[in-house]
């Protein structure tokens, strides 16, 4: 929840940060992705169709989520910010899309929880991998969903309440894999090989479009910097 506990304090400085923080989280999800997850998955499965098609299985189903659900990700900020000016936040529909987006976040915390432990299950150095994945997608992520829901009219202490609800799915998520980790230890590849899929869909559908789409030329070498930054980081601690 850091990203948005950020976004209460500078909120101008929040959202300057947050385009930069998607930069270095696209790099460090396709490194993830491709350095860690899929080696990996390749080594437990030991059949490249097998892992591909798991991956692409993965693809579809958060293309699915994403377009029934309203799940946003870098789009939270920027649909508030549509708002018309003087349109109550219940007319404008943002509080109903909020509540959309929490219910979607809930979703998405619940799998990182179980990416994160099966990740961890398998070996230490994918799991830190994994959970520094999450954790650079989440912060900038948190950015937008605070901003989305101040935006829709809610009270910054009910902002932070539901989003600790939510966030608080990835415990759930983790610690209800850890305990059927055994009955479902031939599966656990097959996750990772999902895991796959996720990374590159959220790097690749959600975030790298973004930062096209709402950065400035003039800071292009920053966010180059940034994005090879977050692949080197991923190589080096794998």
């Amino acid at each position: 929840m850091a990203g948005g506990l950020v976004l209460l304090w500078k909120e101008q400085l929040a959202k300057k940060l947050s385009l930069f923080l998607i930069s270095f989280a696209a790099g460090v999800l396709l490194g993830v992705a491709f350095l860690d997850l899929l080696p990996k998955a390749l080594e437990e499965i030991g059949d490249i169709h097998k892992v591909a098609l798991t991956a692409v299985v993965a693809i579809v189903v958060f293309f699915t989520l994403e377009r029934f659900l309203w799940w946003y990700h870098h789009h939270r900020i920027h649909a508030a910010e549509h708002t018309k000016h003087g349109d109550h936040p219940e007319e404008s529909g943002i509080a109903a899309k909020a509540y959309l987006l929490l219910i979607g976040d809930g979703l998405h915390n619940f799998v990182d929880g179980v990416l994160i432990a099966v990740a961890f299950l398998t070996d230490f150095s994918l799991g830190v991998g994994v959970a520094i994945g999450v954790i650079a997608h989440e912060l900038p992520q948190e950015i937008a969903d605070f901003g989305v829901m101040l935006h829709a009219g809610f009270s910054k202490a009910k902002t932070l309440l539901l989003n600790f609800v939510t966030a608080s799915a990835t415990l759930v998520g983790a610690v209800i894999t850890f305990f059927i980790a055994p009955a479902i230890e031939g599966f656990t590849p097959f996750v990772i090989a999902f895991a796959v899929g996720v990374f590159i869909y959220i790097s690749l559908s959600d975030l790298i479009p973004e930062i096209h789409h709402r950065s400035e030329h003039k800071y292009d070498l920053v966010h180059l910097a940034l994005f090879v930054g977050g692949i080197v980081l991923i190589g080096w601690v794998v």
